[in-house]
């Protein structure tokens, strides 16, 4: 059989690997959780407490491990000239992260994802380095710094210790990370229970974030350093505790509008509430499916009111 008798179907079959990815699991869902949602670095969400942590930590690295062509200036001591070049360093650390985290591609913390996390540390202390670079003409002879060679090394030593504890801190947060293996049932799972997307609520302490469906969401109650979050699930009220203050909370629930604050101690959801009884100097409004009832507070009623008609409407 000639070439020319060959039908293109023929050649799928006898060459069945020309269509193939090179590399079978380098496909375009291969790195889908680098986009899933995931919580923000600390020295981000942080940038004062951040700095210094990034600051002590490569203070005291490179004292100990002393990397290569680290050297001290006269006529100071190799501790000294790093103690000082680490205090130069100290304010464009913090204003960088401030200055990053206006633009667009990083100033949404509802939206945060693990790639994110990635390129804000990577853009971070590649600036970092090149601050370095100048740091370098007030501590050394300016003579013979201006080159390729002294640049690199200059923004090689700060990028490489700087991403050491931001991405402890990235890693710190890898809970938050579906496994792999079985995200796409947990996902599937939770597509047939709620079309909603979750919402995610962060907690000051290490393992008590939460998210839940906003369907089932009820209200939210302050509890001295707590927030009592009540759900409505299978006809049975749940509750879960979230270590953090109900203006925090407030602050991220604000993308959802009928989620909202109705007193210093109460955020609800005004999609749950089935009668309100009050004027205009204060409700008390009663939760569907429950024998609860809460107030809203005299300089909460105009914004429920808005909220409450803004409902109806879509209704």
């Amino acid at each position: 059989m000639s070439t020319d008798d060959i039908k293109f179907s023929d050649y799928n079959y006898l060459y069945p690997l020309q269509n193939q990815p090179l590399i079978p699991f380098m496909n375009s869902t291969s790195f889908d959780w680098l986009n899933k949602k995931y919580p923000q670095n600390y020295i981000i969400r942080k940038p004062l407490i951040g700095t210094f942590v990034v600051v002590i930590f490569c203070y005291l690295f490179t004292i100990l491990y002393r990397p290569q062509h680290a050297h001290s200036s006269e006529p100071f001591s190799f501790e000294v000239t790093l103690a000082i070049y680490s205090l130069i360093l100290t304010l464009p650390l913090y204003f960088t992260i401030r200055m990053l985290k206006l633009f667009p591609a990083f100033n949404e913390i509802k939206n945060w994802t693990l790639l994110r996390d990635i390129k804000f540390g990577v853009i971070l202390f590649l600036l970092l380095g090149v601050w370095n670079f100048f740091a370098g003409y007030i501590m050394e002879s300016s003579e013979g710094r201006w080159n390729i060679y002294t640049f690199l090394d200059s923004v090689k030593t700060p990028f490489i210790m700087g991403l050491l504890p931001y991405f402890f801190f990235t890693i710190q947060n890898r809970r938050h990370l579906i496994d792999l293996n079985t995200q796409k049932d947990v996902v599937d799972s939770e597509r047939k229970e709620s079309k909603n997307e979750l919402i995610y609520i962060n907690s000051k302490l290490k393992k008590g974030h939460i998210s839940f469906d906003p369907e089932s969401f009820l209200y939210a109650e302050s509890n001295a350093n707590y927030v009592i979050f009540y759900f409505l699930k299978k006809n049975r009220i749940e509750k879960e505790m979230v270590r953090n203050s109900i203006g925090d909370v407030e602050k991220q629930l604000s993308d959802i509008p009928y989620l909202t604050r109705i007193h210093r101690a109460f955020i609800v959801n005004v999609k749950k509430v089935k009668n309100k009884k009050g004027n205009s100097s204060g409700y008390r409004i009663e939760i569907a499916g429950t024998d609860i009832d809460l107030p809203v507070s005299r300089l909460n009623v105009a914004n429920y009111d808005l909220l409450e008609q803004d409902f109806k409407k879509t209704q």
